[in-house]
């Protein structure tokens, strides 16, 4: 999926990998609504959601469809994710809660992380160990074909951010599991550009939280 770039990458991908269906936007859409373009033209049994700013490293893919086809109950499998200075990212998380949000928001993690927020990055885990967990951030997810059609697609109500929550939590509740698997690796840049200063995309984010508690209740802690 090619979101209306203007770095020559789409031609790129096309010179290099003649063989991979490339999809050109010609104006911008919402990640929700990128990523179901491509299911509706995939055809199949597991979904790989992968961010352009992501580096698998050798094995990880094979890892996740491994283990997708030894746990039947698994509907999106995450990996152990690093920044690129080697540092472990916190990808898999409990659901969300106001007050995580607003603590976020705020910047206060870079003061004090409390004992809900930690709990919210689940950061006392020593992540090192297959754990079903509420989520698994979108930039690498794998994902079952068939409970996400059961549960339907993404949410394109969500321009950018929450989607991956929503799916994970719609899922959930129809009885499918999420799953962190720690044998699965890659590198992920993680730009959180919303959280640079007062921009649209602080606004895409600001709406998304809305949807998602309208949509879901909302949870104080």
């Amino acid at each position: 999926m090619d979101n209306a770039s203007l770095d020559g990458s789409a031609a790129f991908v096309e010179a290099q990998f003649p063989q991979v269906t490339l999809v050109v936007n010609t104006g911008r859409q919402g990640f929700a609504a990128n990523i179901n373009r491509a299911i509706r033209l995939s055809q199949g049994r597991y979904l790989l959601s992968l961010n352009p700013d992501t580096v698998l490293l050798p094995g990880a893919l094979a890892n996740l469809v491994a283990f997708m086809e030894a746990t039947p109950d698994a509907a999106v499998v995450g990996c152990k994710t690093f920044y690129p200075d080697g540092k472990l990212q916190y990808t898999c998380r409990e659901f969300p809660s106001v007050a995580t949000i607003l603590w976020r928001w705020l910047g206060l993690e870079k003061l004090y992380s409390p004992s809900f927020y930690r709990r919210f990055l689940m950061q006392d885990w020593h992540h090192n160990e297959v754990r079903q967990v509420d989520w698994v951030l979108g930039a690498c997810m794998l994902l079952q074909r068939e409970p996400v059609f059961d549960v339907g697609l993404f949410d394109e109500g969500f321009y950018l951010y929450y989607e991956d929550i929503d799916i994970c939590y719609r899922l959930k509740q129809q009885g499918f599991t999420i799953y962190y698997l720690p044998d699965a690796q890659i590198i992920h840049k993680y730009h959180r550009s919303s959280a640079r200063g007062l921009n649209r995309l602080t606004l895409e984010h600001a709406k998304s939280i809305v949807r998602y508690f309208h949509k879901h209740g909302v949870h104080f802690f």
